[in-house]
């Protein structure tokens, strides 16, 4: 089970990691008392195992093959008419196995036969199509017999980097590595744990996703500026357009800490701050930039929480013909 997390998600992982994962999805009864001991698993149980655990990792693909493993119950649910003219669904079940992918590639464009489809039944026959197309391509995904994986990793990481390193993927343009946005994203409760300099990252990623130019600080010594951003067209010289101070605390952020960027904001000549924390502000905080009229917003753990779903990989998520592909 190591493995196949290694392989398919591109992370390494405990025995402990993974008897936590078995209990937090509600299959311990699955998950062997002895690691010595040989056990019999039928082959639907130890599928049902594999995608809990990866689900439990973050994998989008698994998580929605446990909620809807077969394909036919979950198109007749979105197309309650299917059967009663169901060619443009036979139609790609004929022709797509006569996809091949190119040499040396295990990655197959549906684009042709959706052009085929779209001229013989439409919009609707795409919509079909594309969906179907999605949801075989979801279950070869997180099938743990296959050997297709959704992305190539070249390397793995150790989750407990997560908690325990300081380290940020800042050589690859990053700040915040997509692998543990996916694991955050199913496992919320992570977030008040996680390594500070972790926070930072994931705070600085968000921003540069945004589309601002983003700075990360030195995470020491950095006196209460912990992110600096700015318009891409910016020059060198312009001052920051938001400086972020990051608090991963369980504790509520007291009315000194936003008192105290807005003091660097205007120092700075910035256009706003930004106090983001894993928990939340304490009313103080709130009542002062109010009646101040301080240009801080707040970035609270809900925040973060819908930050990570919009940051997430889609999985099985919507597929637009022409912009992605099926492995």
């Amino acid at each position: 089970m190591a493995e196949l997390v290694g392989f398919k998600l591109g992370l390494t992982v405990s025995e402990e990691d993974l008897v936590q994962a078995a209990i937090a999805q509600g299959i311990v009864e699955l998950w062997p008392e002895d690691m010595n001991a040989i056990y019999s698993y039928r082959s639907e149980a130890m599928e049902e195992l594999a995608q809990s655990l990866l689900a439990a990792f973050g994998d989008a693909d698994a998580a929605d093959a446990l909620a809807s493993p077969a394909v036919m119950p979950q198109l007749v649910r979105e197309f309650p008419d299917l059967l009663q003219d169901p060619g443009a669904l036979d139609y790609t079940l004929e022709r797509f196995p006569q996809l091949t992918p190119p040499p040396g590639s295990n990655v197959i464009d549906p684009t042709p036969l959706i052009d085929e489809v779209r001229q013989r039944w439409g919009s609707r026959g795409v919509m079909i199509a594309a969906r179907l197309l999605l949801l075989i391509n979801r279950n070869v995904v997180a099938n743990p017999w296959s050997r297709v994986r959704r992305n190539e990793y070249t390397s793995r990481i150790e989750l407990r980097d997560l908690f325990d390193s300081e380290a940020l993927p800042l050589p690859l343009g990053l700040f915040f590595d997509q692998r543990f946005i996916d694991f955050l994203n199913t496992n919320t409760s992570a977030l008040e744990k996680m390594h500070w300099r972790q926070f930072e990252g994931l705070v600085a990623e968000r921003l540069r996703r945004e589309g601002l130019r983003v700075e990360l600080g030195p995470g020491r010594g950095d006196e209460g500026v912990d992110v600096r951003a700015w318009d891409p067209e910016a020059g060198e010289s312009d001052p920051a357009v938001m400086l972020v101070q990051c608090k991963r605390t369980r504790g509520k952020v007291d009315r000194v800490v936003v008192k105290a960027l807005a003091t660097d904001v205007m120092f700075e000549g910035a256009r706003q701050g930004m106090v983001a924390t894993t928990s939340s502000w304490s009313p103080g905080a709130r009542h002062t930039v109010e009646a101040r009229g301080y240009p801080i917003e707040e970035t609270n753990r809900d925040t973060l929480v819908a930050w990570l779903t919009e940051m997430r990989t889609p999985g099985s998520g919507t597929w637009l013909p022409g912009s992605g592909s099926s492995r």
